[in-house]
């Protein structure tokens, strides 16, 4: 069982699961279901290993398939529409290969061929790239903008207009890219131990929400320089507290009182709904996998 992956896209809540394969289900943000959902599987049959989703303008969802090093993209239906990378190469950390998938995102606006930002796992130097829907690699970010530099474990990539936001967990920090240059980097402190910052999920007005993992399990509201402006969830188990949360969706366009927040914790075993108050509506009761 992987942590989970979440995806807020025109007021529907995409919530991917690992159980044997992935799963994709799609919710209102009451928790109702919209649809039953389906396995992600290869034409072949395979198993996928969730490694992160994303949702297209024309709803296909897109996955980080870390089990063959592919990024998928699937209809509602789940049937298979497009399948890039998977090449084996001499060099594991070479620009335009995948490894260790862990997420993926969409950038462009809807006047443009969307843009697939691919992120890997571990330490390397090409852990994040940019690639078109045909599998072309275009560019590969260079961490600290120094082409030298490596990656150091990121968890999640979250991306809004010009801005990404790359979490990583190992590194204890989140680096901002601005038009895909290094913009800054920040760490929040936390009381005791490492801040391990697992997903994010900006807001569009500067502020950005962070999910952390480890003995400091929170979700967090910081503000365009990375300060902590307020704690939402602290670590715990119980109804409105966050247990090693593994990503993070937020509705934006809203005013802060009507805006929620969704986030997938316990190994992927519980989505909670928040407001930016920090009071939780409630849990979804039927999660993908569970009823598939």
């Amino acid at each position: 069982m992987t942590d989970g992956s979440l995806c807020l896209s025109n007021g529907v809540l995409y919530v991917g699961r690992q159980d044997r394969t992935a799963h994709v289900r799609p919710y209102d943000l009451d928790g109702r279901p919209l649809g039953a959902g389906f396995a992600c599987r290869t034409p072949a049959g395979e198993a996928c290993a969730l490694g992160g989703l994303a949702v297209g303008g024309d709803h296909e969802i897109w996955i980080a398939d870390a089990a063959t090093n592919r990024v998928r993209a699937f209809n509602l239906f789940g049937r298979e529409l497009v399948a890039l990378g998977g090449a084996e190469r001499e060099r594991d950390d070479a620009r335009g290969t995948l490894r260790t998938l862990v997420d993926v995102a969409l950038v462009g606006d809807d006047e443009e061929e969307p843009s697939l930002v691919v992120a890997s796992g571990g330490w390397r130097r090409h852990a994040l790239q940019v690639f078109d829907v045909t599998g072309r690699c275009i560019e590969s970010l260079r961490p600290e903008g120094d082409s030298l530099a490596h990656f150091n474990g990121i968890a999640r990539v979250a991306a809004h207009g010009r801005w990404l936001y790359v979490c990583e967990a190992r590194a204890g920090r989140v680096q901002v890219f601005r038009d895909r240059d290094f913009h800054f980097e920040f760490r929040v402190p936390v009381p005791a131990g490492r801040f391990e910052p697992v997903a994010a999920a900006p807001l569009g007005d500067g502020r950005v929400l962070i999910a952390t993992a480890g003995a400091n399990s929170a979700l967090l509201l910081v503000d365009g320089a990375g300060r902590l402006l307020r704690v939402l969830a602290e670590r715990g188990h119980e109804h409105g507290q966050v247990t090693e949360p593994g990503d993070v969706a937020v509705e934006i366009g809203r005013s802060d009182r009507e805006l929620r927040a969704a986030v997938i914790d316990r190994d992927g075993d519980r989505v909670q709904v928040f407001t930016l108050e920090g009071r939780c509506h409630g849990e979804l009761d039927v999660l993908p996998g569970r009823a598939l």
